[in-house]
């Protein structure tokens, strides 16, 4: 996801218990105003040991009838406009309408027509969707949408079935309810080449409103084909049957909705939207969509990979330099942003929208960067792609994550994951350094000067640079140990430097104030 500040939203806990299999909705769309009507078909499954009741969420609606899907007889039910509960251990259907206050937006879009555009992150589908509304419950779902006439409807589906306003779509992978979203307005639709890599084919669609198609088809989505392409092959299959991008009246930038990923209309109108922000939605596919954060908390596994999957794409398309280009500018936001004394995964959350922020976007890339350099790009990208295969279809938490890592790296990593998740700030070094030409060596004492809150770090291997007028003279690193509060160094010279320069190459998320 793109930012974008959202109304605050309560965070809920999952409902212990429970585990829903699928949705079947049925929505209709008027022709005037914005009072949908509703079906959902629930299937579930409950835990022996749990109390015989279902809870839904569902915000501001009026629930006309509840049906159990066996019998389609009427089951009791109770609902505070806020949770339904019904009293049954099997699958239910949901009658319901009203106006949705939130999840599911009407208005007059970008282009003066009228528009329905789902846009449910973190827990808004429950303004206009009976759902288990956290991400630890994914499930399929099918979509039966009935729309004005002359409409293009697009759900996150790949197989739809009819013509014309209504259209049957399946879901065949569970997928968390922040990505169950439908559009409906007049839209272009215009397909790109398919994606393929080995037996992989993956069909793209560019969704567009008529008068931004051809800026959509020939500037941001140009090579979004390539950029499925070159995921794919970093990281394993595309998670789905097809994707679609579309232009929006999303809240925030880009919303990565599993297989129609929702795009702000206005950078289309402005014609200054670009490749980045698809390259970063198109990642969330593997990462937030099939790999799902099962704790807000957690939600540096969703848009810290997409970050960084976003330059990793780019790199591969276009060379290491956009890469190391990005990871500067993500320091420096990360660095000048209102949370470095928070940690990313922080246990004081009571908001998921408090986790779009800039540990979870720019450091928690940053997590991923430096963990690449201490195992090694082999490992690195082979541990990825466990953790993907693994994972595919279901919500993890960061100790998962860990666990894979360290079993392609050979070793434990739960050092670094203690302090780049759990500990606040970056290293912050003063270096200081001499030449003593009577032992023929360079003596570099680090001291770090992070404030104490922050803890100390260990940084096994940092870079230093001996320099001469401008030539590199030798290259070595220094072993930053947490437990010590300063540290000397000797390094064998042959010719004295008048430059010394810690992490030239920028690797590692800190900064050194070197000084002779």
């Amino acid at each position: 996801m793109s930012r974008c500040l959202g109304a605050s939203v309560p965070l809920h806990a999952q409902q212990p218990g429970v585990d829903v299999q699928s949705y079947q909705f049925r929505i209709d769309l008027p022709d005037m105003g914005n009072v949908i009507h509703g079906w959902a078909s629930v299937q579930f499954e409950m835990r022996r040991g749990y109390d015989d009741t279902l809870r839904l969420d569902l915000v501001g609606m009026t629930v006309d009838h509840v049906f159990g899907l066996r019998s389609m007889t009427r089951v009791p039910f109770t609902y505070d406009g806020h949770v339904l509960k019904i009293a049954t251990r099997v699958g239910v259907m949901v009658e319901y309408h009203g106006a949705p206050t939130d999840g599911l937006i009407q208005s007059t879009n970008a282009r003066g027509r009228r528009a329905f555009f789902g846009d449910n992150w973190p827990n808004r589908a429950r303004y206009w969707l009976p759902t288990v509304d956290h991400p630890s419950d994914k499930a399929r779902v099918l979509w039966s949408v009935h729309a004005p006439a002359g409409w293009r409807v697009v759900t996150n589906a790949p197989q739809c079935r009819g013509v014309g306003s209504a259209r049957a779509c399946n879901e065949s992978a569970p997928i968390p309810t922040y990505t169950m979203v439908i559009g409906a307005t007049q839209m272009t639709v215009s397909r790109h080449r398919p994606a393929v890599v080995g037996s992989d084919t993956t069909p793209i669609e560019v969704w567009a409103y008529p008068e931004d198609s051809a800026f959509a088809d020939s500037v941001p989505f140009k090579r979004a084909t390539e950029v499925v392409e070159a995921m794919t092959r970093i990281v394993g299959p595309f998670p789905y049957s097809k994707l679609a991008h579309v232009q929006s009246s999303t809240r925030y930038g880009g919303m990565e909705n599993a297989t129609a990923i929702f795009y702000a209309e206005q950078p289309y109108v402005r014609r200054t939207m670009r490749e980045g922000v698809v390259r970063h939605e198109t990642a969330h596919q593997w990462f937030g969509d099939a790999v799902t954060e099962s704790d807000w908390r957690h939600a540096w596994l969703s848009e810290g990979f997409a970050t960084y999957f976003d330059l990793v794409i780019g790199a591969a398309l276009d060379g290491d330099t956009l890469l190391q280009r990005g990871m500067r500018g993500n320091a420096r936001s990360y660095m000048a942003s209102d949370v470095v004394n928070r940690p990313i995964v922080d246990t004081t959350v009571s908001d998921p929208n408090q986790m779009l922020n800039a540990n979870s976007y720019q450091k928690g890339g940053w997590v991923l960067h430096m963990l690449r350099g201490v195992m090694g790009d082999s490992a690195f990208f082979r541990g990825i792609r466990d953790y993907y295969r693994t994972y595919r279809d279901s919500s993890v938490l960061s100790e998962q994550f860990q666990r894979v890592m360290e079993r392609a790296a050979g070793r434990r990593l739960g050092w670094f994951f203690g302090q780049w998740l759990g500990q606040p700030g970056y290293p912050q070094l003063d270096v200081a350094w001499r030449a003593d030409t009577t032992a023929k060596e360079v003596v570099v004492e680090v001291l770090q000067m992070q404030p104490g809150a922050w803890g100390r770090f260990g940084l096994p291997d940092v870079p230093v640079e001996f320099r001469r007028a401008g030539r590199v003279l030798a290259r070595r690193s220094l072993r930053v140990e947490p437990q010590e509060g300063s540290q000397v160094f000797r390094f064998p010279i042959d010719e004295v430097p008048d430059q010394v320069l810690v992490d030239p190459d920028g690797t590692l998320l800190m900064t050194a104030q070197v000084r002779n």
